[in-house]
């Protein structure tokens, strides 16, 4: 069995994964593959290591991780291939593959293309932020947990987390 894990940084802003969430959503719907994941170096979770025991239980024996950036800066070049080693290490038998970030592909020409179509004037700039808050869980490590931004927690309340 192989399995695809979308690999990305991670974030403390709520809702952050939204997007990558949704591609992992789509890939799965498409049945290209045998289980898709999502697994963050930092502070999002599943971390990727938990995202590997999960494939690994699932029943995977072969992982494919696509790095979910657009260039082969530190966290391809060297947070990515640091984190496969310590799956590697931890399942012998399961053979680990790692794909080029997104950067050059020809498919980013029309995501820019269309990103570029659908610009907003400011007054809708935080339209985006606003989608991903909706995914929110309240994290006091959230930039906006407890400001009248968070959708959580009221300005200067703490909720329970």
């Amino acid at each position: 069995m192989t399995a695809l894990i979308l690999f990305s940084h991670g974030s403390l802003l709520c809702g952050a994964g939204e997007a990558l969430e949704a591609h992992a959503a789509r890939l799965r719907a498409g049945g290209d593959w045998d289980w898709v994941g999502v697994g963050y170096f930092n502070f999002s979770e599943p971390r990727f290591a938990q995202t590997v025991e999960e494939a690994v239980a699932a029943g995977a024996r072969q992982i494919v991780v696509a790095p979910y950036f657009l260039v082969p800066g530190y966290f391809v070049s060297k947070s990515l291939p640091e984190v496969v080693r310590t799956a590697r290490e931890a399942h012998p038998e399961v053979l680990f593959n790692i794909g080029e970030p997104l950067g050059f592909d020809d498919a980013m020409v029309d995501a820019l293309l269309q990103s570029a179509l659908t610009a907003q004037p400011r007054d809708h700039w935080r339209d985006p932020l606003v989608r991903a808050a909706e995914a929110c869980r309240p994290s006091p490590e959230c930039p906006l947990f407890g400001t009248p931004a968070c959708p959580k927690a009221p300005y200067g309340v703490v909720a329970d987390v």
